[in-house]
């Protein structure tokens, strides 16, 4: 018996050196602006019309090789070329067209003092800007990238005659609400969100409803039977909805702590069904 198991145990050990030999033989892959070795959380290829690719340490050398290379940026420009980025969230590839850019006070690459982040979702991008003093940079490498779904900002009345602004909220998650008592079902909606702020107002939620299109005394008789705490403001000429292109109601936009637009939506939604919703956001 100590024989199998000490010859299960000498095979074992062979593999591994055999594997550590096969993995030492095989060429580094090398930056080809500094020579740096590629990791592959930081690692962008450049694939050029020909056929052939580029192999880069990170996001800021890409950009001072493509600087000197005008012909393969307009290439990616105009998608005849390809860019490949990793999410440094998750680890995946990801096209260079389908990311978003950030610059923050963070290294992701602290060997060459690379300052720039590369994430798929947007919600990872939002949360790097707010936790780390970022800047958005869409479009920093030959122009491609996404763009962050800011939240317009806008100033509105409330019953009362204070003016309100959005960007007073930044800091908070913020259910966007646009409505109109002309909804039947608008009574129910807004004592649905009225539960879901009792119930998540302590962790920095809050909703703020717009009303459109109505005047300020229908909104305050159809308001006084409803125990309604959160911001309700006015937009009476439908300015504002307009800016959020609005086509019905209610329609409502989920905004994280950062001003970004997360997600959007037509219809009631309930205390519960919006639980999920906030709590990739806390």
């Amino acid at each position: 018996m100590k024989r199998i198991l000490f010859s299960i145990v000498f095979l074992f050990v062979i593999g591994l050196v055999a594997i550590a030999a096969t993995l030492w033989q095989q060429p580094r892959q090398q930056c080809i602006v500094d020579g740096t070795d590629i990791v592959p959380i930081t690692r962008v290829e450049i694939s050029e019309q020909d056929g052939t690719s580029k192999l880069f340490c990170s996001v800021c050398c890409a950009r001072v090789w493509l600087d000197a290379h005008s012909d393969v940026a307009g290439e990616l420009a105009a998608g005849q070329a390809g860019l490949t980025v990793v999410d440094e969230v998750s680890g995946l590839p990801v096209d260079g067209s389908l990311a978003y850019w950030i610059r923050s006070s963070q290294f992701s690459r602290r060997e060459n003092k690379c300052q720039l982040h590369v994430f798929k979702e947007k919600r990872d991008a939002s949360r790097h800007l707010r936790n780390h003093q970022g800047q958005e940079m869409v479009g920093y490498l030959a122009g491609l990238g996404k763009k962050l779904p800011w939240a317009a900002n806008f100033s509105a009345m409330d019953l009362a005659g204070v003016e309100h602004q959005l960007h007073e909220y930044r800091g908070k998650v913020v259910f966007l609400r646009f409505w109109s008592s002309a909804n039947p079902f608008t009574r129910t909606d807004l004592s649905n969100l009225q539960q879901a702020y009792d119930r998540f107002k302590e962790r920095g939620f809050t909703v703020v409803a717009v009303n459109v299109e109505q005047d300020a005394e229908t909104v305050r008789i159809f308001l006084a039977k409803l125990d309604i705490t959160f911001p309700v403001l006015l937009d009476p000429k439908g300015r504002i909805a307009d800016r959020y292109r609005v086509t019905g109601y209610p329609t409502g936009f989920l905004i994280d702590r950062s001003g970004i637009v997360q997600s959007s939506s037509v219809g009631e939604v309930s205390a519960d069904l919006m639980e999920p919703l906030l709590y990739p956001l806390w």
